[in-house]
């Protein structure tokens, strides 16, 4: 993962993601066109990072699953910071990659709602 655009109408989502995910961030906002709200959220109040230490990695109980289709499983990504674990749940039903025209398209505009579970094992 690498650039996301703030002002985007899944920007929280591409921005938890890749705040758990371990990698930089980056943001590919037009000049003066950003959502400060989104990315405050990315900082501590002293603008510091506490940024994870791993790769991103899917928890086991997602690991084999349609996340995108089979409308039941979150997305859930592990990681850890220098302080403690940390798991993203991210509702990602109704997307899908399009190989033929290389972009997200999304079958469905209206995500079920998922129960689900977050567990200490999930951070491994």
């Amino acid at each position: 993962w690498d650039m996301f655009q703030s002002n985007h109408q899944v920007a929280a989502l591409h921005a938890a993601a890749r705040a758990v995910g371990g990698c930089a961030v980056y943001v590919s906002d037009h000049p003066g066109n950003h959502d400060f709200n989104i990315l405050r959220r990315l900082v501590l109040p002293d603008g510091s990072v506490l940024r994870a230490t791993l790769p991103g990695r899917p928890t086991r109980d997602c690991l084999f699953q349609d996340v995108t289709a089979d409308g039941e499983t979150a997305l859930k990504i592990w990681n850890r910071n220098p302080c403690n674990g940390v798991v993203g749940a991210f509702n990602v039903q109704g997307s899908t990659w399009d190989k033929v025209s290389r972009r997200n398209w999304m079958h469905t505009f209206s995500n079920p709602d998922l129960n689900v579970q977050v567990r200490v094992t999930d951070v491994e």
